[in-house]
């Protein structure tokens, strides 16, 4: 067995990045060059963005805050 994926239907794509803010709170300024981008990627095909997952690390005790996106474009 095994999953068989069609690319041409569930194309989804991951942005994630990570924080260089030091200290403690969630990494808003990354969220934002993540959603960025997602936006970027999808205006090129003339679609929006729909986030199917969106996971944020808050910067803490020797660990930078990440955002990850999961998204796909869909028609306006």
């Amino acid at each position: 067995g095994g999953a068989t994926v069609n690319s041409a239907v569930t194309r989804h794509y991951l942005v994630s990045k990570k924080s260089p803010q030091v200290g403690f709170g969630p990494p808003v300024a990354v969220k934002a060059e993540v959603y960025a981008e997602a936006n970027a990627f999808c205006e090129k095909e003339g679609k929006a963005v729909e986030t199917l997952h969106l996971e944020v690390t808050n910067a803490g005790l020797a660990r930078s805050g990440a955002v990850e996106l999961q998204f796909r474009c869909i028609a306006r």
